[in-house]
């Protein structure tokens, strides 16, 4: 499970943003307007946004409402945070690779993805 500070946990906030603004603007509201309907400052609606605040449930649940849209429609696909199709076979791609090589590659990798690498 990640844990708050993971790199997939911020993408998924980012995500998540950026379904609200694209129903924000699909309902064409303001990011002020949204803010006074919700009783928040416009620029927790701009953090939230870009993922840089992370939204309490309630407040979340408020948005989808206030939007008239389902919560789900917020929600992020569960295939945004799943490997890229090329790298789906590394093991196969790195089978012939010396340790010190496969170690170097599978850490870059988790640290792109935001997952522990082999010796962490």
């Amino acid at each position: 499970m990640p844990q708050p500070d993971d790199p997939q946990v911020d993408r998924f906030y980012a995500s998540v943003g950026d379904r609200i603004r694209g129903a924000r603007s699909a309902s064409r509201l303001t990011q002020a307007q949204l803010a006074a309907s919700l009783g928040l400052a416009r620029s927790s609606i701009a953090n939230i946004e870009s993922g840089r605040q992370r939204l309490p449930l309630h407040i979340f649940a408020l948005i989808a409402e206030t939007l008239n849209i389902k919560i789900a429609e917020l929600l992020p696909d569960v295939t945004d945070n799943q490997p890229a199709p090329e790298l789906s076979n590394i093991d196969e791609r790195l089978q012939g690779a010396d340790e010190s090589s496969r170690d170097f590659v599978e850490s870059a990798l988790a640290q792109l993805i935001g997952k522990p690498g082999p010796k962490e």
